[in-house]
């Protein structure tokens, strides 16, 4: 066997052995991407279970205060003020004084807005627990079930959507950023 035919098969052996390990990179790369599809896909979903969970949470206080709370009259002492999560100001939530066997109770209500529908001095009826008169809600049915009937399905719907799609990316072994 002469030179040139000992280099050529060198260059042949080189080339097999550089296009295998391309081909042990490319397969490690995707093997990679599906792992980060797979990692983000569960800690997106842990988030939006969290807020669902949050929600459940509202909505079991609600139905608690429905089920077993009373209602007494309490007086709007103040107007609580608060800028957005935008930086923006003002919101305004209620802070709400009621009486329970001659003890004064109060709350900061949940909701708040910049046109607040409350004025101080107003009277509002509170539903609160009369295990635990430090839990209570203005007694409006909105105000006890808007945040739960709207948080928990956008969540479940977020998450379904965005499970759908990363588990298309993960198939397709799309890189996703």
């Amino acid at each position: 066997m002469d030179e040139n035919e000992k280099f050529n098969q060198a260059v042949e052996a080189y080339e097999k052995n550089f296009d295998k390990a391309a081909n042990t990179l490319g397969k490690v790369g995707r093997g990679a991407n599906r792992l980060y599809i797979g990692c983000m896909t569960i800690i997106v979903n842990l988030f939006f279970a969290a807020f669902c969970l949050w929600g459940a949470y509202a909505a079991s206080v609600s139905w608690k205060l429905e089920t077993t709370g009373e209602v007494t009259t309490g007086t709007i002492t103040r107007l609580e003020e608060s800028t957005t999560s935008e930086g923006y100001c003002c919101v305004y939530a209620p802070v709400i004084e009621f009486q329970v066997n001659g003890q004064t109770y109060s709350f900061e209500n949940d909701t708040a807005s910049n046109q607040t529908d409350y004025t101080v001095g107003r009277q509002v009826r509170v539903r609160y627990d009369p295990a635990d008169p430090n839990t209570a809600q203005i007694d409006n049915f909105m105000e006890r079930w808007l945040f739960p009937a709207i948080i928990i399905p956008a969540m479940v719907l977020a998450s379904l959507l965005v499970t759908f799609f990363m588990v298309r990316a993960w198939r397709r072994d799309q890189v996703v950023i």
